[in-house]
């Protein structure tokens, strides 16, 4: 189902959803949802909310992004509060809010979310995996077998700390303990990153096939994003069979154990992170394969099946005192094509 939607200002990669409560309402008249699962807080999100109380429809929300720590790389601090007492008014008037680790439920139930429960996140196993690994892909790089590949893929946005990424890449190059560095992803600033760091590999968007390919290729994955609510790109490089090296919260808290597949860093620490950087650059080859295969066997409990049928007796249990409700057994869901 298509709503109307509008580029960000100044982030034209992303459109976030505009009002669509009529148009809501008439569709869920006619073909009536079991739940609804609110995954933005948005004007989108806020008419379903609308809708679904107007219709006794009960829904559940997700809390996907982290909106309010990224209103300080937008110079928006000022309008934090609000958006934090926005933020918690519309999840508490759903019946559930799902988040993706225990790290986030912990931060959201200290804020005064109610009913918090977990909703994790899977990886396609086949799709990433160190079969992957294309040596002509490294020549492109002018990375020999034995020299090391950084890698970080993400979204190119102020709120992602890039700027430490290619800050650490271009030092380890320039020093000699790695060969390349690669950046992968676009966002509005790929093209001042890419002016600033020119030894650096920017690739831009890629397909699943070319995403995959890219993290095998590489050695190490570093991740200093500090606003994430989880982080799928970290359980993708540790499928990929890349150690990590990551700031301790997030998906990385839960998925790197330091010394085994990865190393973790203090949380917003820059030195921390450059300093367990260098801890994996020191390993040697047969050890940092070690540390490869460890990172891949540390995601198999990421499984899309176990993960949903979890969901599915969550739902189940949190709209128990909806007056003669029957969730069914999973069947394909609706889905809302709109961002925040």
């Amino acid at each position: 189902m298509d709503i109307p939607a509008r580029p960000i200002p100044n982030y034209p990669q992303l459109r976030f959803g505009l009002p669509c409560y009529k148009m809501l309402l008439q569709r869920w008249q006619e073909e009536r949802p079991d739940v609804i699962y609110l995954a933005t807080e948005g004007p989108a999100g806020f008419s379903a909310l609308r809708a679904a109380k107007k219709l006794g429809i009960p829904t559940v929300s997700g809390f996907h992004t982290n909106f309010d720590l990224y209103l300080k790389h937008y110079k928006l601090s000022l309008i934090k509060p609000l958006v934090d007492v926005y933020l918690k008014w519309f999840h508490n008037k759903t019946m559930a809010t799902f988040a993706p680790t225990g790290w986030m439920i912990e931060e959201l139930e200290n804020k005064g979310y109610e009913n918090v429960r977990r909703l994790s996140r899977g990886v396609d196993r086949e799709l990433f995996s160190p079969t992957k690994r294309s040596e002509e892909l490294r020549r492109s790089w002018n990375a020999g077998e034995i020299d090391r590949v950084l890698i970080c893929v993400s979204r190119i946005a102020a709120e992602k700390n890039l700027d430490l990424s290619c800050k650490l890449f271009q030092e380890r190059i320039e020093q000699g303990k790695a060969k390349a560095g690669v950046i992968v992803g676009d966002g509005p600033e790929r093209e001042r990153l890419s002016r600033e760091y020119p030894q650096l590999i920017f690739p831009g968007c890629l397909s699943k096939a070319d995403l995959a390919e890219h993290y095998a290729s590489a050695d190490v994955f570093v991740f200093p994003s500090t606003t994430e609510t989880f982080g799928n790109v970290v359980t993708e490089a540790l499928t990929s069979g890349l150690p990590v090296v990551a700031y301790d919260y997030a998906a990385p808290a839960e998925y790197i154990e330091p010394g085994r597949n990865g190393y973790l860093a203090i949380l917003g620490n820059e030195d921390s992170l450059s300093s367990n950087l260098d801890k994996i650059l020191r390993l040697s080859g047969l050890n940092l394969a070690t540390m490869g295969r460890e990172a891949r066997a540390s995601t198999k409990t990421a499984d899309w099946k176990k993960i949903i049928g979890r969901f599915h007796r969550d739902l189940v249990e949190a709209t128990r005192e909806m007056p003669n409700f029957n969730l069914h057994q999973p069947s394909e869901p609706t889905c809302i094509e709109a961002h925040a």
